[in-house]
């Protein structure tokens, strides 16, 4: 008897306790980038007719770029991506199509799956050449 009225009372504290789901609001549109090499990176973006933005990017580090939503909308400008892709003392410029996905914070940790993306060696160019691909 002891036993189930113990029982009963940590069902009621659990059910009392209990809360209903809150769906978290979406703040951002965001992408995150792993630098997959060991060298540093450079890339640049902008946000519609925005200016560039320039970034470099240690081996081994991610980073996000996030465009904070305004006024309850939830899309942003187009991003515009490019990448230095040549490793060696010139520079390459090549654009890229970085798809962003809807987030609930600025970080690479509230990137879904579908919104990261490595930057790695091209292969059979002896790592001279870097490249953006989909983050499986």
């Amino acid at each position: 008897m002891k036993l189930g009225l113990m029982a009963m009372a940590v069902v009621a504290v659990a059910c009392a306790d209990a809360r209903p789901a809150v769906a978290q609001q979406t703040t951002h549109g965001c992408a995150c980038l792993h630098n997959q090499t060991q060298a540093q990176i450079s890339y640049r973006y902008k946000w519609g007719e925005g200016e560039w933005k320039t970034m470099q990017l240690k081996p081994g580090y991610k980073n996000w770029i996030c465009w904070q939503y305004q006024n309850g909308q939830k899309s942003s400008p187009n991003l515009l991506f490019q990448l230095d892709v040549d490793m060696s003392k010139g520079s390459a410029w090549t654009t890229y199509t970085i798809a962003r996905v809807q987030t609930v914070g600025a970080s690479c940790d509230a990137v879904g799956a579908g919104g990261h993306y490595n930057v790695s060696y091209r292969p059979n160019t002896n790592n001279t050449f870097i490249q953006v691909t989909k983050r499986n």
